[in-house]
């Protein structure tokens, strides 16, 4: 039988040839529907356990810290209003809070800094202090330094410019009133370490961003981290929004409707940051379907990542039958060029199951260290395939619509699969 597609693309123009075409999307959707019971038919069925009643997502705070409820309370404008936007808007600092994001590396972690600029503008009661400043006249921030800065992240924040309580400079002021370092590590804390971090602590001219655990800085009031097991964190989960919107793809909206595309982000070398073996099942069992699965990943500028021809080598010696049809590998792109490719995906899958999760060494450390896939997928409202802890610690629940979850896969359970045969049965549905 010819994918989904291919009988839509011979059905313009023709009442009956559409009765068709939907037939044969109704048949798809039966057979994902019977691959499934199959499967589990043959291991034993479905553990209970796993299942959870439909529920509603009310959504996500994109911004929280240690003292926040979780609930989303009244956001208001509380800066005076920017003068009428200009090309080059002018570098007047005088009574203006000066903002530094200071960067660690070229092209690392640029996707969050969009989120500290919105925490500073943002205005709920229950931002922690240190992200408060003088509310007087509008902020200015700075992004540096220069040499540090892609061509694609300073498009990407002249578009944020457009919209943000505050201009956005390229460089390094002089004498910032606040200094946000994007990237830091707890061994740069230690005090033997050339950087002195620890001499800095507490400072309430500094905020820290730390990417892994760190115990001995919990009770420090101006480190944050980026997951909800910490005492203070902020969650990275905001992008521009005319950027979001501007490239955003719905499947239900477009016309004639494309394949479903289901993305990985970032490299997957390291077995304790992605179970890309879990998607065997499901290229097997579901190989006549018209979808594609895109690997959105490779080294970072000088970063010493894999390269994309290792990469590529990995993927087509564990999908032999399917690295023609069915994988994408895109090279690793500049900061736009990224979104945009985030942006028209239809379903993101950061295929984390427990050995990565709960692995403190080279993974996740039990939800301490940011899954990165699934910020980009609460920034930009895209469908998730996701491991039932890993929803829980940023209060994801199911709903079989958006969120597709799943427990542990065992030998005798293949979880992961069940849930991407849910989503993809439901994606099929949204061409109907």
């Amino acid at each position: 039988m010819s994918g989904f597609t291919e009988v839509k693309e011979k059905m313009k123009g023709s009442i009956v040839m559409a009765a068709i075409a939907t037939l044969v999307a109704m048949m798809q959707i039966l057979t994902i529907m019977k691959a499934t019971k199959y499967f589990f038919g043959n291991v034993g069925g479905l553990d209970d356990s796993l299942m959870i009643p439909q529920q509603s997502n009310n959504g996500m705070v994109s911004v929280k810290d240690s003292h926040s409820d979780g609930a989303l309370k009244k956001d208001y404008p509380c800066f005076p209003p920017r003068p009428a936007m200009q090309s080059q808007p002018q570098r007047k600092d005088e009574n203006h809070t000066i903002v530094y994001l200071e960067t660690g590396y070229v092209n690392l972690h640029y996707e969050i800094f969009y989120t500290f600029i919105h925490q500073i503008c943002s205005c709920l009661d229950e931002k922690d202090s240190q992200w408060t400043i003088n509310t007087d006249t509008f902020p200015h921030f700075y992004v540096g330094h220069p040499d540090m800065l892609t061509m694609g992240f300073e498009r990407v924040l002249q578009e944020y410019n457009t919209t943000t309580c505050g201009p956005i400079f390229f460089g390094v002021p002089s004498n910032p009133h606040l200094t946000i370092v994007t990237t830091s590590y707890p061994d740069n804390f230690r005090p033997d370490h050339q950087l002195q971090y620890h001499t800095l602590l507490n400072d309430p001219r500094y905020i820290f961003i730390c990417h892994e655990d760190a115990p001995f800085l919990e009770n420090t009031t101006n480190v944050f981290f980026l997951t909800p097991h910490h005492n203070r964190y902020v969650i990275p989960s905001f992008f521009p929004p005319s950027i979001v919107q501007q490239h955003s793809r719905s499947i239900a909206q477009q016309h004639p409707k494309k394949p479903p595309i289901f993305l990985v982000i970032g490299s997957f070398e390291n077995p304790y940051r992605r179970s890309v073996t879990s998607l065997t099942s499901c290229f097997t069992m579901y190989r006549h379907f018209n979808f594609t699965v895109r690997f959105l990943g490779g080294g970072s500028s000088g970063m010493g990542g894999a390269s994309n021809e290792k990469l590529a080598e990995k993927l087509r010696d564990t999908f032999p039958e399917d690295y023609d049809t069915k994988i994408e590998l895109l090279t690793r792109t500049d900061t736009d060029e990224f979104m945009r490719h985030v942006a028209e995906s239809d379903v993101i899958l950061p295929l984390v199951e427990g050995q990565n999760f709960f692995n403190e060494e080279k993974g996740y450390q039990s939800g301490k260290k940011l899954t990165s896939s699934v910020m980009w997928g609460l920034g930009f409202g895209k469908k998730m395939v996701l491991y039932r802890p890993l929803a829980e610690l940023f209060g994801i629940e199911e709903d079989n619509a958006t969120y597709f979850l799943h427990g542990e896969s065992t030998k005798d359970l293949a979880a992961f699969f069940e849930a991407f045969g849910r989503c993809l049965e439901h994606t099929f549905k949204e061409t109907l």
